[in-house]
């Protein structure tokens, strides 16, 4: 596949672009969202190329060759911005956003127009966001804006209503499928479970295969079990686990307690997000009663909105274990 071709799972979205393109109407902004690890970024890459290519193929991807692909490829085009976290995990500030309202002021030299890129849109701190406002209200008729989320509703509802919002659909089907088989076609890490777990997220399933996370869940499970036997302290598995990353736990074990909702109400039932942990889920789902978990899973998400603020996630995590142990919602 050609580094700016969409992938299989996008091409019929990029069929519908590239006819939006040929008869020039496409919008000025466009906010593409969708699941982490679906593919926005490329899409928004695959998309920049094409905008600025000279020689596009037939099926609208850029050539590659030209000079404007050239330019793009050292990072040097003059009609291409892109607007990003400085280190990842930190926000988008307003000088960035100022140096978009000096980046439309210039004209575009190469004619096919200029692309701005913002990504991820929601790390634009609350003075950025409306600078963009400023400049979404405003529009360049010869700027094009694609800005990427995974977390659409942290935006301003003002900007979501002034972009053409593209949500990516989770891509279960067999494009999706054989994409990841094949990447995976020379090691043994390949599970047909993956994409079901990832939701539909390729390039997290990818992630996955390549970083041991059925492993990784299995041991996670385990360790739940020994908390039970009182073979470990819900303290030091909370120190463990925050050294892993809260980040990573907190999802899984949310998915894991709606596995075992799913299990409690249809024992025949496959989990939904832990699959392969069918065993080890029905010994912990025996074990645990139906409004225990009810009430876990609304608790889990207020502690999963608490995170992106200032909280200490390891103290977090205790709370966590103990109320897994104590099979107790405190408070």
């Amino acid at each position: 596949m050609s580094a700016f071709a969409p992938y299989p799972w996008q091409r019929h979205l990029w069929q519908g672009l590239m006819a939006r393109v040929a008869q020039q109407r496409l919008p000025h902004a466009i906010l593409l969202t969708g699941s982490a690890g679906i593919g926005k970024r490329h899409l928004a890459s695959c998309l920049t190329h094409s905008l600025l290519c000279a020689a596009r193929r037939e099926d609208g991807t850029a050539c590659g060759h030209c000079r404007g692909c050239l330019l793009l490829a050292a990072g040097s085009h003059p009609d291409y911005l892109r607007l990003a976290p400085e280190e990842e995990g930190k926000g988008i500030g307003i000088d960035k956003v100022r140096s978009l309202a000096q980046f439309q002021s210039l004209k575009s030299q190469y004619s096919q127009g200029q692309v701005v890129v913002i990504q991820p849109a929601d790390a634009l701190n609350s003075s950025a966001a409306n600078a963009l406002l400023k400049t979404l209200e405003e529009p360049s008729g010869e700027t094009t804006l694609l800005l990427t989320t995974d977390r659409p509703m942290s935006l301003l509802a003002t900007i979501r209503s002034r972009c053409q919002r593209i949500t990516l659909s989770p891509a279960v089907g067999i494009e999706a499928e054989e994409w990841l088989k094949i990447r995976l076609q020379h090691t043994e890490l390949y599970d047909d479970s993956l994409l079901k777990m990832s939701g539909g997220a390729p390039l997290r399933a990818l992630h996955w295969a390549e970083h041991g996370e059925l492993e990784w869940r299995a041991q996670r499970c385990d360790e739940l079990q020994a908390l039970e036997r009182d073979e470990q302290s819900a303290v030091a598995l909370a120190q463990s686990w925050f050294e892993m990353g809260s980040e990573r736990i907190l999802p899984w074990f949310f998915g894991m307690v709606l596995d075992l909702l799913r299990l409690k109400q249809v024992p025949q039932a496959t989990p939904l997000t832990n699959p392969r942990l069918q065993r080890q889920l029905h010994h912990l789902a025996d074990r645990v009663d139906l409004m225990f978990l009810q009430r876990l899973a609304e608790r889990m998400q207020g502690w999963m909105y608490a995170m992106r603020g200032q909280i200490n996630q390891q103290l977090l995590l205790e709370e966590l274990l103990l109320a897994w142990k104590q099979r107790r919602i405190g408070g």
